[in-house]
């Protein structure tokens, strides 16, 4: 099979190819299993420090009453990432994400509400 050019994707020409890509997503986000469990794990404990810290900026802006769309996006990403490896961290990397669940649906929540 040929592959597809100007989409902004690519196709595989074999099963062994490199697989599809979004544009806009890293490949760590898109291919977590073909990583070994250390940078599983290490991808997680950056992923479980960077999502309080966006959940933090999320609720400054709403106390300034200024929301930046992008970190929404960011958070989203964030919630759907790597949980890692190890089953302990796997836990609280899950634990946070659900967090940043609630978060997200609270904010969505929120805006429906102020668009009506």
């Amino acid at each position: 099979m040929a592959a597809r050019r100007g989409a902004g994707f690519r196709m595989p020409d074999s099963p062994g190819a490199a697989p599809l890509t979004a544009p806009g997503i890293a490949a760590p986000l898109a291919l977590p299993a073909e990583r070994n469990p250390e940078e599983r794990d290490d991808a997680a404990r950056r992923r479980g420090h960077t999502l309080p810290e966006e959940m933090e900026e999320l609720r400054r802006d709403l106390l300034r009453a200024r929301m930046d769309p992008s970190r929404l996006s960011r958070l989203s990403l964030l919630a759907e990432g790597e949980a890692g490896h190890d089953p302990g961290l796997q836990e609280a990397i899950e634990a946070i994400s659900l967090r940043a669940k609630v978060e997200l649906a609270g904010y969505s929540m929120l805006s429906n509400s102020y668009s009506r």
